[in-house]
């Protein structure tokens, strides 16, 4: 205005000068003005851009912060659950009660730690246990083989992965790992991270964020039509795999309406995207400043759009300001060169000046930020009364005193080191956090901005202060939690970890035990059986030596027809004593249930090789059944056992009965039923039958009910346990005529497989 002013006088002293030449020079000068107003325009809006870059940066390094750490802390449960016995015990075995108990246990587990889903998969991808188990969308026997983060799993590596749900339409993301039982993969385990959960926290702020897969694809926003989008286009073979791992389901990949971008940093764009107005649903072009940066635990891109519209709004109204006042001061120009003496007898410059520092003392009087100006000497001069509200007292004896007597900056060393640049370079402009305390009252934090004023006798210096008690608070209770949450996750952490030491430790002492037994139950059973044994052994050794010797003598008489006839028997002998050592070697073998399809006559007759021998010795007749084809889940050598142990105890039966009846039958008889679903292998004696007592106790540890010394009482316990593992059932009980019947019901084998079922969420 001072410019204007002065050349206002110099067309008023220039009387003479040619009017065209006046005009010409107004007009050029009212030019000049409109470039000066769009360049200061255009220098203002930048530095807006610029305090919003590093307000932005901030905001967006705590939003990445919060996110990363929020999901991190899931990353390990997976580990955790892979080495938790019951989990093992549930995949290998497969028992409803272990499942059970596990389904709790998840279910627990995300109570605590509040996942949102938890869940156990065996080998083949089927979910056999999840937290969700009580729900209508459980994912229980629903298969996620098709899912990566199982892939990678089951490979023996931890899984990563983030996709749609495909039945409950829940963005999530994924962490599994590897269940390893005996150095071999029996399952996966996998916890699902609802990412919704961020959207809900963060949707109130004064920017827009969006989630980026690595493919570009806005995987979570605060603005729910941004969602499935891409800020680039995705070539055809992008497509088609993001299409195929069933990332999204079935939603369409589409461009984010994308008017305008234009790089201002590494991480930094303005950006003008185009969007449907909620009223009347056309177009509005709407700019924003985009900040990006990666987030490393998930390969994703976080992105927040600060929306400028404030900014544009300002400096609009700027420029339609100056514009305005440029216009009306041409106006007034021109009525200045019509009357140019009454404006210059009129113009007073004191009441012009009254006016502007009235209406600058009404401003700084009433704003809500707290202001201070400061000498060259850096102390205060002036401050207006929201400073003194934010202090909470007078603060009348401060004039004349240095800032820092008021102000206590977090970084003393850089709030020093801004006066020593003042010397040389000045200021321009300076954000500090710290707090303000004077006389001993309790301090306030706030955000202190420095800025040097530009004066033309001396110079000054302007300095904001902004309360920032609430964001202080916010800080802090985001702080607490998080460490209270990360304390109540070690807590717990450190039980299961204990907890899963101690199962660990009696499971495999419990499995030794097991083994021992077993084996020493089939010494026991081969103990019993040594005498027939050597009787079946010896007969054949005998002959062997009578047609050896006869050999010899008809080769000394060169009879090679019968001495090679001799030969073949011997051959044929030996062959029959390698069988039957050969049935005992793999009867005494040691090691753990293997199951697979047996045939169940098989098994029979392998029992019945090693048994034979005592029964020929003990004179019991043993009626065997016909091959009907029947084929078990099982393991050949353990049913081999059951059944060795039930025809012993058989022979025990009748030999004891024999002692009160001379003339009792001695039978023991097998037959072979089956269903559609089961196979029932009856062992039948012409004993005595079994007491009350006995079949009560039959299948505890030690209980026998044989003469004192004969036996260990552990073979039914023993082949129990045995049966029960290769998923099968044992029972006693007395026949109407007489003796005892043992009953091993197994599942029948399935040769054609269930088809599987199609994959659902996960």
């Amino acid at each position: 205005m001072s410019k204007l002013s002065d050349t206002l006088s110099e067309a008023a002293a220039l009387s003479v000068a040619p009017r065209k030449i006046i005009v010409l020079s107004l007009l050029a000068i009212f030019l000049l003005l409109i470039a000066i107003i769009w360049k200061g325009g255009e220098a203002l809006k930048n530095r807006q851009i610029e305090e919003l870059q590093v307000t932005s940066e901030e905001q967006l390094a705590q939003l990445a912060n919060v996110i990363e750490s929020a999901i991190a802390k899931y990353q390990h449960m997976p580990t955790l659950l892979a080495t938790n016995g019951r989990v093992k015990k549930a995949l290998r075995d497969g028992f409803y009660h272990d499942i059970s108990q596990l389904n709790l246990e998840l279910e627990q587990i995300n109570r605590i730690t509040e996942a949102s889903d938890s869940y156990i998969l065996n080998k083949d991808g089927l979910t056999i246990a999840a937290s969700n188990y009580q729900s209508d969308a459980s994912f229980i026997g629903n298969n996620f083989a098709f899912r990566p983060y199982f892939q990678q799993a089951i490979q023996g590596k931890p899984g990563r992965y983030y996709a749609l749900g495909t039945t409950s339409n829940r963005r999530g993301y994924y962490f599994s790992y590897p269940v390893v039982d005996e150095e071999e993969i029996i399952g996966v385990a996998v916890v699902k991270v609802d990412i919704s959960q961020f959207e809900k926290r963060f949707a109130n702020q004064n920017y827009d964020f969006l989630l980026l897969d690595p493919d570009g694809v806005v995987f979570s926003s605060s603005r729910p039509s941004w969602l499935y989008q891409v800020l680039r286009g995705l070539s055809y073979s992008e497509l088609k795999r993001i299409a195929e791992s069933q990332r999204y389901k079935d939603r369409p990949i589409e461009k984010l309406p994308i008017a305008y971008q234009k790089p201002l940093s590494e991480r930094a764009t303005l950006v003008d995207v185009l969007e449907a107005n909620p009223l009347n649903g056309e177009l509005e072009r709407r700019s924003y400043l985009k900040m990006s940066r990666p987030i490393q635990l998930l390969g994703f891109t976080i992105s927040i759009l600060s929306p400028l519209k404030l900014i544009n709004e300002e400096i609009a109204l700027w420029r339609a300001i100056f514009a305005g006042g440029l216009t009306i001061t041409g106006l007034l120009a021109g009525l200045a060169l019509l009357r140019r003496r009454m404006l210059l007898e009129r113009y007073n410059a004191n009441e012009m000046t009254r006016h502007n520092q009235a209406y600058i003392r009404e401003v700084i009087q009433n704003t809500q930020a707290g202001l201070v100006t400061l000498d060259d000497k850096h102390c205060i001069e002036s401050f207006n009364p929201a400073i003194e509200k934010l202090v909470g007292q007078p603060l009348s004896t401060l004039i004349g005193q240095p800032l820092q007597n008021v102000f206590h900056a977090d970084d003393q060393q850089k709030f020093a080191s801004v006066w020593r640049a003042d010397d040389k370079l000045g200021i321009k402009v300076v954000t500090l956090e710290g707090y303000l305390q004077w006389d001993a009252v309790d301090s306030v934090p706030v955000e202190m901005t420095l800025c040097e004023m530009k004066l033309p006798n001396r110079r000054s210096y302007l300095v904001t202060f902004h309360d920032m008690t609430e964001r202080k608070r916010y800080e802090q209770e985001v702080m607490q939690a998080q460490l209270e949450l990360e304390k109540r996750v070690r807590e717990r952490t450190f039980e299961l970890e204990q907890a899963n030491l101690l199962l660990r430790q009696e499971m495999a002492g419990h499995k030794d035990t097991q083994r021992e037994l077993i084996q020493t139950a089939k010494l026991a059973v081969l103990g019993q059986l040594s005498a027939g044994l050597n009787h079946e052994l010896n007969q054949p050794l005998t002959a062997i030596r009578a047609f050896a010797g006869n050999g010899l003598k008809f080769l000394d008489r060169q009879n090679y027809q019968q001495a090679h006839s001799n030969l073949e028997q011997i051959n044929q002998l030996g062959q029959h004593m390698s069988d039957i050592i050969s049935r005992f070697k793999v009867f005494a073998r040691k090691g753990d249930v293997q199951q697979g399809p047996i045939a169940v006559q098989t098994a029979i007759i392998g029992a019945i090789k090693i048994i034979s021998p005592r029964y020929k010795e003990v004179g019991i007749e043993l009626q065997a059944p016909e091959d009907k084809g029947f084929i078990v889940q099982g393991d050949m050598v353990f049913l081999e056992q059951v059944l060795v142990n039930l025809l012993a105890n058989a022979a025990d039966a009748i030999q004891e009965a024999k002692k009160n009846s001379v003339d009792r039958l001695q039978r023991v008889s097998i037959e072979q039923i089956a269903n559609q679903h089961d196979v029932t292998i009856c062992v039948r004696d012409s004993g005595d039958g079994l007491t009350d007592d006995a079949i009560k106790h039959l299948f505890e540890p030690f209980f026998t009910s044989k003469s004192s010394g004969v036996g260990l009482g552990l073979g039914l316990s023993i082949s129990q346990r045995i049966v029960e593992v290769m998923g099968g059932q044992i029972k006693a009980h007395n026949r109407p005529e007489g003796g005892a019947e043992f009953v091993v019901i197994l599942s029948r084998f399935q040769s054609k497989k269930i088809s599987e079922r199609e994959p659902h969420d996960g």
